[in-house]
């Protein structure tokens, strides 16, 4: 699949619209998560319609406007209409794009934005803290620093977003088991953008069929480079039937009646070839807090006992028994850390088969362990890190207390911390 590899002004424009709309469809589901620091219930809201201010001062731009044109505007608009604090965050995103806009945006300037808008919200943040935004924004910078061009920038920091927003629920226990509102308004901007990358078709792929008088040669050297399937077939009388499949139907015609008679000119459309849909991952996970983290990660959950009903990446978690089933890709994973860890690494983007053997790796790469003593959490992380580690991923039984930030600081390394009802064990470890 072709990516633009830049983005100009009109493109941006429509970056712009389409995160207005994405951001008033779901601004009720991100009301709803506005817990912190005030469960005032209109971060979603206050979103939406800063956007939208910020879409309405497009409207006096010329058609091919530049990126910093259309950048400057959508800050200006943004400044104006802000509404909340989310307001606020969303218009020092927006005022980084525009820094850093040119006639175009292009991968080095999208990175630059997004570690610029990170330094924007922090310093505009009175009391800044993890678990927020800005730890969604920082991923995300940090993400699109190691890639070179746009589609690997923007798609990188849209997962990296989506994954830093998954953990938040653990990072701030203010938060009450739900992902903070802001960093999701964010990923609905970043996912826009990445939505952006795909060049519209100009025109829908046609069957150009034709009676053609006059050069034959020169119409197939003329025709060949718009389409495919050509057929120049004479009749004897010096005149040829032509068939050609395009979506450039109009340069084609034109060119055609440029070079000789046409005559007998009909046009069909041709059925577009399905695209393959991606085949999702479904996670059988018990009941309770587990069920949300799991969703919010991406995946459709089914709990122990229930099968998938349709294609799809399996993770068992080492609740079901999954062998064939029609059309499923189980990644062997055991324990509910692992699907975490599977789910992390899962990129709908790739071919499925590849998708699976990435996630696969990642499970086989961790070293995993239940603990029934709290008492022997930190020796057997010990243990777990004694080849190496980067990361440690506990899933903690709700009646079971543990000093989180304590342990990081006893192992030197991150860690990150859930509440998971209906574990039998009093806590489940993972190591990547």
């Amino acid at each position: 699949m072709a990516y633009l590899p830049e983005l100009d002004g009109p493109t941006l424009a429509a970056w712009a619209r389409r995160a207005a709309n994405h951001l008033e469809a779901r601004s009720p589901e991100i009301n709803r998560l506005n817990v912190f620091p005030i469960p005032d219930s209109d971060t979603g809201s206050n979103m939406a319609h800063t956007m939208q201010s910020a879409v309405s001062a497009l409207a006096n731009l010329p058609e091919r406007a530049t990126a910093a044109q259309v950048t400057t505007a959508l800050t200006r608009g943004a400044v104006a209409g802000a509404r909340g604090n989310s307001g606020m965050v969303l218009s020092q995103v927006l005022r980084s794009l525009a820094e850093e806009s040119g006639d175009t945006l292009g991968a080095p300037e999208i990175t630059a934005a997004l570690h610029r808008a990170l330094e924007l919200v922090r310093g505009a943040i009175a009391r800044p803290v993890e678990g927020t935004v800005l730890s969604v924004l920082r991923a995300a910078a940090e993400a699109a620093s190691r890639h070179r061009e746009l589609h690997g920038v923007v798609t990188a920091a849209a997962e990296a977003a989506h994954r830093a927003l998954a953990k938040t629920p653990a990072q701030l226990p203010a938060l009450k088991g739900v992902v903070d509102a802001g960093g999701q308004g964010l990923v609905v901007l970043i996912d826009a953008l990445r939505d952006s990358l795909t060049p519209p078709t100009a025109e829908p792929h046609l069957e150009v069929m034709f009676a053609y008088r006059g050069d034959k040669d020169a119409l197939r050297e003329a025709l060949e480079p718009l389409g495919t399937s050509l057929i120049i077939a004479p009749d004897g009388t010096g005149s040829a039937s032509v068939h050609i499949h395009s979506r450039r139907s109009g340069e084609l015609i034109e060119r055609a009646f440029g070079l000789g008679e046409v005559n007998n000119l009909r046009l069909e459309a041709l059925p577009e070839p399905p695209e393959e849909e991606a085949p999702g991952v479904i996670a059988v996970v018990p009941t309770g807090s587990m069920e949300r983290l799991f969703r919010d990660a991406g995946a459709e959950v089914i709990s122990p006992g229930s099968r998938p009903q349709r294609e799809a990446i399996v993770l068992p978690n080492g609740l079901s028994e999954i062998g064939s089933v029609g059309g499923a890709h189980v990644v062997p994973t055991t324990r509910l850390v692992e699907g975490i860890a599977a789910l992390a690494v899962y990129d709908p983007e790739v071919p499925r088969g590849e998708a699976v053997q990435i996630m696969r790796e990642t499970v086989a790469a961790m070293r995993t362990a239940e603990v029934h003593d709290p008492a022997a959490l930190a020796e057997t992380c010990r243990e777990l890190l004694r080849p190496g580690g980067e990361l440690v991923t506990l899933l903690v039984r709700p009646d079971v207390h543990i000093d989180a930030p304590g342990l990081s600081a006893q192992l030197g390394v991150e860690l990150m911390a859930y509440r998971a009802d209906n574990l039998t064990a009093a806590v489940e470890i993972g190591v990547e």
